[in-house]
């Protein structure tokens, strides 16, 4: 793949706002004590002299409940192989599609995390991957949970299909409040705009967000749709709001997974066709990799 001269300046000025990000979290941890880690260590070597450490030891640290949370959490330090099936009640050739997501987690320090997501798209008889999205994230824990900010970004890699073929970046914004052992809700959302990319391309002035509510209970849980509104500013205030229910569960082993159906209503505006449809996902994690 060719990089031209405008692409590799794209690219240095979008790595240089992440690591802006990744610079400014690694500071704020430099004063840790050493004394605070050592306290935090006493407890989790009395937890692994109890009978019930077994599976937690198993996997990372982390008890089947907490997998289960975090699995739902946007905010959790997990590694995730996810496949989703999609399927639309429209008439547009590609209202089936199956989408594989690479979703890594790369702790940067104690607070920064960088998550890159890679899509391999397979719809309309074509597999070919998608722009790569970027997420930087700086994350802070309060008493009523965790709230962060940092950069989204997305780079123009995918094929013509599945790419907006520009250079995007924009602010992010998190909020997850913890202060129910059941309920989990919250909101993450971002804005990116176009910077760099091919002229032909339709610009890109986006907001993405979703809103997220989570039920967990014996059986599984259940909770808010999956899927991200967007307010598209570059199209008359084009919007699309997902509205629908996601019924899930956890099942754990040396490797767990989530598996979940969602049934969901896009509410479109500007005169487009509001949409159905249902997605299946079955999303692999591995909590033991790249944590802290």
């Amino acid at each position: 793949m060719k990089i031209n001269g405008q692409a590799s300046k794209a690219a240095v000025f979008l790595f240089s706002i992440f690591m802006s990000v990744s610079a400014f979290s690694l500071d704020s941890d430099a004063g840790t004590d050493d004394t605070e880690d050592k306290a935090k260590k006493a407890p989790a070597a009395e937890e692994a002299k109890s009978g019930g450490a077994a599976s937690a030891a198993a996997s990372g640290g982390m008890t089947p409940e907490e997998i289960a949370k975090a699995a739902t959490d946007p905010s959790a330090v997990l590694t995730q192989f996810q496949n989703f099936f999609w399927t639309t009640g429209s008439s547009d050739d590609r209202n089936i599609s199956n989408t594989y997501l690479f979703q890594p987690v790369l702790p940067l320090s104690k607070k920064n995390v960088f998550r890159p997501a890679l899509p391999l798209i397979s719809t309309s008889g074509k597999t070919a991957i998608g722009d790569l999205f970027l997420l930087d994230a700086v994350l802070n824990q309060v008493k009523t949970g965790t709230w962060g900010w940092g950069v989204a970004g997305s780079v123009p890699i995918g094929a013509k299909e599945y790419s907006t073929e520009k250079w995007q970046a924009g602010p992010m914004l998190l909020y997850m409040n913890k202060t129910s052992s059941k309920v989990l809700w919250g909101i993450l959302g971002y804005n990116q705009w176009s910077f760099a990319g091919k002229s032909a391309a339709a610009d890109v002035n986006e907001l993405s967000f979703q809103p997220i509510a989570v039920v967990h209970t014996n059986w599984g849980y259940w909770g808010w749709t999956d899927q991200l509104a967007t307010v598209n500013w570059e199209k008359d205030n084009e919007t699309s709001i997902p509205l629908g229910l996601r019924f899930g569960k956890v099942f754990h082993g040396k490797t767990p997974l989530n598996a979940s159906v969602g049934f969901y209503y896009s509410v479109n505006n500007n005169g487009r066709d509001n949409t159905f449809g249902i997605k299946f996902g079955a999303v692999f994690i591995k909590p033991t990799w790249l944590r802290h």
